[in-house]
Formats: C-alpha cells, structure tokens, sequence
C-alpha cells in the first residue's frame, strides 16, 4: 500500500486528488460514500486490503454507476495506491453484474459475469466472500445516506445477503439486517 494513505485524512486526501469530490452519489461527493464503505469494512474487522477496496470500490464505475474518476487503463494507478490484492477487488467489483453475485452456487464453483463480455471469470472462495463484504458496505452505507428507494429493492438486498450470509462477517449481517431491516421505504 501507498504510503499517501494514512489515516482517514490520508484516504480522504487521495479520493479527492481521484476526483471523486466533484462526482455526485446520490446527492452527495462520491468520496463520502467511499469513506463511509471503507470505514464500515474497517469496523466489521474486515483486513486492510479489504476495506481499502472499499474505499475505491467505484472508481473505474460500475454497471449501476456509470460515473468513474478514472478509465480501466488506470488500473496501475489505483494498484499504487491501495496495493495490488484491494485493486483486483476494485476491478472485479467494477466490471461484475453485482447483482448476479446470488446467482453463484453457494458450494461453487465461484465466479463474477462480465456484462460486457457476458462471460463467467472464475475467482476463488475469497475473493468471492470479500467482493460480498465490499457490496453490503456499499449497500449498508447507501442506505444510511439515501432516502426514497423502493421497497423492492431494499427487499432485494435483504434477501440477497441473506442468501449469502455464511459468507459475511457477523458485522456485515448485524449491519445489513438493522440498515435494511429498518429502512423506511416507499
């Protein structure tokens, strides 16, 4: 990891030099939403490697964020910083359909569906337990932030981390069940 990256002032200071300050997340920087994903990991026990991709979880965008501080190419850039194992969980989180995560036999054989591509990258169990991790921080830290979401969707989410609990920390499901759970929905 990039010595730039000490402490939450540290982590706030890179994000910002991304970029991520002037894109808008639902009504606010993208950079306070990816503080909030990485201190949320940290908090749940997550290992450093982990919340750090939590923190540039969205950098490249994703399939449901199309805004990106930066292209795929950059992808050297962004190893610089958080360090090679959280970049490749960046990466894998930014090109994956998320949402076919729960699609994935809980036995295995583990892998994330390229959109672009529709074609199955094979990862290993961790790396599958930790792109889930990574998504219910973000979904978790979205839900604390973010008003007016239809109930089928929080009741997607809800189900869907459920369906993958045995994959999550204990932080991760506590969180998830009270952030969803309660969420005032329309």
């Amino acid at each position: 990891m990039n010595s730039e990256i000490t402490g939450v002032a540290g982590l706030r200071d890179v994000l910002s030099e991304l970029g991520t300050d002037d894109i808008n997340h639902h009504g606010r920087p993208l950079s306070a939403h990816l503080v909030g994903t990485h201190d949320l990991l940290a908090a749940w026990g997550n290992p450093a490697f982990i919340a750090l991709a939590g923190a540039f979880h969205s950098v490249y965008g994703t399939e449901e964020f199309a805004a990106r501080a930066l292209p795929l190419s950059s992808r050297g850039k962004i190893a610089a910083l958080p360090g090679t194992e959280a970049e490749r969980l960046v990466y894998f989180f930014c090109v994956a359909d998320r949402r076919r995560f729960y699609d994935v036999p809980v036995g295995g054989p583990f892998h994330i569906v390229t959109p672009a591509r529709e074609h199955q990258v094979a990862i290993g169990r961790d790396t599958y337990a930790a792109l889930l991790e990574v998504e219910a921080a973000n979904i978790v830290e979205q839900a604390a932030n973010q008003e007016g979401v239809p109930q089928s969707v929080v009741q997607f989410w809800l189900r869907a981390f459920e369906s993958r609990r045995m994959f999550l920390s204990e932080g991760a499901v506590a969180a998830y069940r009270v952030a969803l759970g309660n969420y005032d929905a329309y």
